[in-house]
């Protein structure tokens, strides 16, 4: 009887001590898989800069994808009435007018030229290649020039204004759409210059192990000593906000200086002998192969001609002209990036500083 008693109370035991281990293993389980959903459920950073390509590879992904929702997706859910529509989305739809807008301006010119005769009609074309090639050189420069302020600040005081984070968006259920409610955005940490996404910044492993690596690191490039980083995160927020309103400033008024440049730039002669129809450049191909020249080739020479061109021109005004417009865009260019990168508050005793700074140095620390 007591050996049975004794049998009995080992396997009862056994299938106690059994039983809590799969109920462990299974509770870290469920731990872990609430973890993972938990962590794919939160805004992230876009995957930092590992290679020379990732900034292109990034930055195409981006514009790719709002590009696409905004031809598509945003449209649609627009016209439904879609409760889930938001501010972010018709902004991005704001791409589309621009870019149809600037394809009819350069269709415009081309269009009416097979309504004149033969010369007419060839010395027309001339200029409507030219005026449209300002509208492409317009955006373009408008969007490359920014990088010129943009870059610089970066590599000195290590202050990205285009690092991106993806956003997720918890939307409501609708009829068609009950299980797939979770879409994304794409932002940028420093969108608002008043209310910038500081917490994405803190304990990101890309910088270091340390909580505030990211903020230990900008206060470095501001001059700060290693002796001075504790509570780098505070010191240097105030120091972040100015550099990106002053990037933020002289980028956008250099990049208007710049695209004028490009307009002009593209109205100069060389442009007039490149060719960009494709029917024609493959028929050149097929019977002058040996005379044939690439592109590229083509349209770089061109390009040189004509910045060449812009500055030196016959024409006394349009010399006088180009020259000003370019030293305009480039003297921008450089005063911005010197204020850009200045610190104008290097005196941490300053009153700007204490002004600023959200922790009085004067008072006792108590760190919990």
């Amino acid at each position: 009887m007591v050996n049975l008693t004794g049998v009995e109370n080992k396997n009862i035991n056994s299938y106690k001590i059994k039983s809590f281990g799969q109920s462990e293993k299974a509770d870290s389980s469920k731990d872990n898989k609430t973890k993972k959903e938990s962590q794919s459920h939160q805004d992230n950073i876009i995957l930092h800069n590992k290679t020379i390509f990732s900034p292109v590879k990034n930055t195409a992904k981006i514009q790719g994808n709002r590009l696409i929702n905004a031809f598509t997706k945003y449209p649609i859910k627009g016209f439904k009435g879609s409760k889930n529509a938001n501010f972010y989305e018709f902004l991005t739809m704001g791409t589309v007018p621009y870019l149809i807008g600037s394809g009819m301006l350069m269709a415009v010119f081309t269009a009416a030229s097979k309504f004149f005769d033969t010369p007419s009609a060839q010395k027309s074309l001339k200029v409507n290649k030219k005026v449209a090639l300002g509208v492409a050189a317009y955006g373009v420069m408008k969007t490359i020039s920014k990088k010129f302020i943009q870059i610089p600040v970066k590599l000195v005081r290590g202050v990205d204004e285009n690092l991106a984070y993806e956003k997720k968006i918890y939307e409501l259920p609708e009829k068609g759409n009950e299980d797939n409610l979770i879409s994304k955005e794409y932002h940028k940490i420093f969108e608002s210059v008043d209310f910038p996404r500081w917490d994405l910044l803190y304990g990101d492993s890309y910088y270091g192990k340390e909580r505030t690596a990211f903020y230990n690191k900008i206060a470095k490039k501001y001059g700060f000593k290693d002796e001075e980083l504790e509570q780098a995160d505070q010191k240097v927020k105030p120091k972040i906000k100015e550099t990106l309103i002053k990037t933020k400033l002289f980028s956008t008024l250099s990049s208007y200086i710049w695209a004028a440049t490009g307009v002009g730039i593209a109205m100069q002669k060389p442009f007039e002998n490149v060719i960009f129809n494709p029917k024609t450049r493959l028929n050149q191909y097929k019977n002058y192969r040996e005379t044939y020249t690439p592109f590229l080739k083509e349209f770089g020479e061109a390009l040189v001609k004509s910045c060449k061109e812009f500055v030196n021109n016959s024409s006394k005004s349009a010399r006088i002209a180009g020259r000003t417009l370019l030293g305009c865009a480039v003297g921008l260019t450089l005063l911005g990036n010197f204020l850009s990168i200045k610190d104008f508050n290097k005196d941490k005793g300053s009153k700007t500083h204490a002004s600023t700074s959200l922790i009085d140095e004067s008072k006792e620390k108590v760190m919990c």
